[in-house]
């Protein structure tokens, strides 16, 4: 039954999870020898020396046996050794960075969601606690270089049918590699315990076609730009922090002098602050407010900005909470 079940275990969806797959049954194999001699010399101790109906006597003690000693050490040391050898070997492919180009991404997580920046195509995904989770998508027999980074705490990046795991480290990023190679969606999530809604802090990884991921990249390009523009409220704008969203997507102001932001942040024990960078690639920031732990309110004096779009995000949750700030004349609707 035990190596029947041994059957379910994962094959996984990469080159590099089918190693960690056949390490798996490596040792299945060097460990099945092990239970079968303990399990048989158990069941023999109990069948050979159980005490017989009406025989009180002692059994024969015997002082050792320097054979079974060396017996004993010799052949776990064997196995252990053997078990370092294969399991070093695999360490070092999955460890190996993943040869040629192909799509990179720098993954963020934070209390209680992922976002991935795919630098490439400059499209921008995130999930939104308790609402939805992120969706990554992925072509087929790529390369995928990851760059892991965390916000607040440390979070675990882990998709199981990777047969893989790694921390981000807040101030410490990551990195990984791998190609996926089979299509289909495959469920992800936070493996390291970081606070009330751990559990929720979820994600879902896409394998598709190369066309397919081309179109998804096209979608998400239109889908991140703004449909029309913002009213310009001149030199104030309220902007609200709650269930890690803000309460407006799109807010506009007067070019050319500085504006008061209100920001309430309206969740309770968590820190929120306010950025501005020229894109949502980040490459520029033009300002960022000092953290708001609410529940709490604070208004903010931001400097004067040219005329023209601009990206808006809170700095501690990442692209999750972000949106588009539009700085023109008064007079635009």
């Amino acid at each position: 039954m035990v190596v029947l079940a041994s059957g379910c275990a994962k094959q996984g969806v990469s080159s590099k999870a089918h190693e960690v797959h056949n390490l798996f049954y490596v040792i299945l194999w060097l460990a099945l020898p092990v239970f079968i001699f303990v399990e048989g010399f158990l069941l023999l101790s109990v069948i050979r020396f159980r005490r017989r109906r009406g025989d009180d006597s002692e059994p024969p003690q015997t002082s050792g046996n320097n054979v079974a000693l060396a017996v004993f050490f010799a052949v776990p040391l064997l196995i252990i050794t053997l078990l370092l050898a294969f399991g070093e070997k695999t360490l070092a492919q999955v460890e190996r960075p993943v040869s040629g180009s192909g799509e990179s991404l720098r993954v963020s997580g934070s209390q209680w969601q992922w976002s991935a920046d795919y630098l490439k195509e400059g499209v921008t995904v995130a999930g939104v606690t308790n609402q939805r989770p992120m969706v990554i998508e992925l072509p087929v027999d790529k390369p995928v270089h990851v760059e892991l980074v965390a916000a607040d705490v440390i979070h675990e990046f882990y998709v199981p049918d990777l047969l893989f795991m790694r921390n981000a480290v807040p101030g410490h990023p990551n990195s990984f590699s791998f190609t996926p190679d089979k299509l289909g969606t495959y469920d992800g999530r936070c493996a390291q315990y970081c606070g009330l809604y751990h559990t929720r802090m979820t994600f879902v990884m896409k394998v598709v076609t190369p066309s397919q991921f081309k179109l998804w990249v096209q979608q998400q390009k239109k889908a991140s730009s703004p449909t029309g523009s913002c009213a310009i409220t001149g030199s104030e704008v309220e902007l609200e922090a709650q269930h890690i969203a803000w309460d407006k997507s799109c807010i506009g102001v007067a070019a050319g002098k500085p504006w008061k932001l209100d920001l309430e942040n309206k969740d309770s024990g968590i820190a929120h602050n306010f950025a501005i960078y020229d894109t949502s690639s980040r490459k520029h920031r033009y300002y960022l407010s000092p953290n708001v732990t609410g529940p709490a309110k604070k208004t903010f004096t931001v400097p004067a900005l040219q005329a023209g779009k601009y990206y808006f995000q809170c700095n501690i949750h990442g692209p999750a909470m972000s949106g588009t700030l539009i700085v023109g004349p008064p007079s635009e609707s």
